[in-house]
């Protein structure tokens, strides 16, 4: 299933063909999913409330300095106040999923959201088409957009999103030059295959006299191995090469060798520390956010998207400084294949709010260049606007220039399943690693476990043909 190789260009404007299936985040959120019937009628539009000085409040399940930090300077911004027209504006951050949903069966959703499982909640009908709107918009127009991230807001033949705030390549595995150096290991000659990783993985885990582990090599079920997203893809399938779910027939494939394989191969990382040390060195304040054990020189290694150069850069400069990135292991029989995953995230709109165009407005304002630079400034972020990337120096973080080769070197590039129940899949998925990585279930009994479980809930959930 190797792909065509892209011209930088060709893979902004193509990115949503270059896989034969259809598997195409920053740091996507473990949501709930709306309760609602998987019946929905693509064309609804519920008409938004006509009138001034509406509170147009965005819940975000992103949070922190520097991502408030972003906002406040969009909000100093000289459009800012045409953006808000009459209106004013909440933003509230680090709102959990359940959240959401609360406020969605309490008959009072904010007007929209961002960092979500989006294809869960279109799916349900939680969300407004805004078909209508993008046609009468002046900014947001598709030829503008990188063309997967731009598919990945349709459902059914409608848009229910507006590409913003972050979207571009998800996987290469990061490492800390200097403690690759300290190890004795060679950071011109990182590991390709999981093999190899075990290796230094092995080589970088230390432990003090009393069996605490003090620093791990990798821990491959953080950040962007800790489950998947409709945003942002999936690890395990992009590494071993094979679709987990066929859209079109409403088909699983998590019964198989390669699910197997990757429920064994992971945990042998997950030996060479020990289940309990590895919960106990995340258990420490700061170190239980993406990245915050690389910051802290912990974990040597970590998985993740092309935003870690640049959140890194900006949490810790002096971490960032010995960053490298290169490829995403794959197995032994998959060795020399280079593989990469594209998508991205949107604003989306909540059915039943006060005025979801009035935010639709602010979601037109996150295509400017003083938003976009707002959030590349502060946490390395990127837009899915083609022209954007043509702004952009790929030598200001450490590790940034190798996403961009490899957006234009990976001979798969995979875009995420198009599944309904991406996070009750992806929460299955957590929880039987985690019975794997205690012995408590064999990697075989969990791949079939994980295919009926999946199976069972599809149906139950109304998806099932």
């Amino acid at each position: 299933m190797a792909q065509k190789k892209f011209t930088r260009r060709e893979f902004l404007r193509t990115a949503s063909i270059a896989t034969a299936g259809g598997l195409l985040a920053a740091c996507a959120p473990q949501t709930q999913t709306p309760e609602t019937s998987g019946e929905v009628e693509p064309d609804e539009v519920v008409p938004p409330v006509e009138g001034e000085g509406t509170l147009l409040r965005l819940w975000s399940s992103w949070g922190g300095e520097s991502f408030l930090n972003a906002w406040e300077e969009i909000q100093a911004s000289e459009g800012w106040e045409e953006a808000l027209g009459d209106n004013t504006f909440e933003l509230r951050d680090s709102i959990e999923g359940e959240a959401m949903l609360t406020a969605i069966a309490g008959g009072d959703p904010p007007e929209g959201g961002c960092n979500i499982q989006y294809l869960d909640f279109m799916a349900r009908g939680a969300l407004v088409a805004i078909d209508s709107w993008v046609e009468g918009s002046d900014v947001i127009k598709q030829e503008d957009f990188i063309s997967g991230n731009w598919d990945l807001c349709h459902y059914q033949g409608s848009m229910y999103g507006v590409p913003g705030i972050e979207g571009f390549v998800r996987f290469a595995l990061n490492y800390n030059t200097k403690l690759v150096e300290e190890a004795g290991l060679d950071p011109d000659n990182p590991p390709v295959t999981w093999e190899d990783t075990l290796d230094w993985h092995e080589a970088l885990t230390v432990f003090d006299d009393a069996g605490n582990v003090e620093q791990i090599g990798l821990n491959p079920y953080g950040a962007m191995g800790e489950g998947f997203w409709y945003s942002d893809g999936w690890m395990v399938p992009t590494s071993w090469g094979w679709e987990w779910f066929d859209a079109e027939a409403g088909e699983f494939n998590l019964d198989n060798e390669n699910m197997v394989d990757a429920f064994a191969t992971l945990k042998r990382f997950i030996d060479v520390v020990g289940v309990d040390n590895l919960a106990a060195m995340y258990s420490v304040e700061g170190r239980d956010t993406w990245g915050g054990a690389y910051n802290a020189e912990v974990e040597s290694m970590i998985i993740e998207g092309y935003w870690h150069p640049g959140e890194t850069a900006n949490q810790a400069p002096e971490v960032a400084e010995y960053n490298r990135a290169s490829w995403l292991p794959v197995p032994d029989g998959r060795r020399g294949t280079t593989v990469q995953g594209a998508a991205g995230h949107m604003i989306v709109f909540f059915q039943g709010s006060e005025n979801p165009e009035g935010l639709f407005k602010v979601a037109e304002y996150m295509q400017s260049d003083v938003a976009c630079d707002a959030f590349f400034s502060n946490l390395g972020w990127l837009p899915s606007i083609t022209t954007y990337y043509d702004t952009v120096d790929a030598s200001e973080y450490p590790g940034l220039d190798f996403y961009f080769e490899s957006a234009v070197e990976a001979e798969e590039i995979y875009e995420p399943a198009r599944c309904e129940i991406t996070d009750f899949a992806s929460n299955e998925f957590l929880t039987l690693k985690d019975q794997v990585n205690r012995e408590e279930m064999t990697p075989e009994e969990a791949a079939a476990e994980f295919q009926r479980r999946c199976e069972d809930e599809y149906e139950a959930a109304g998806f099932a043909s």
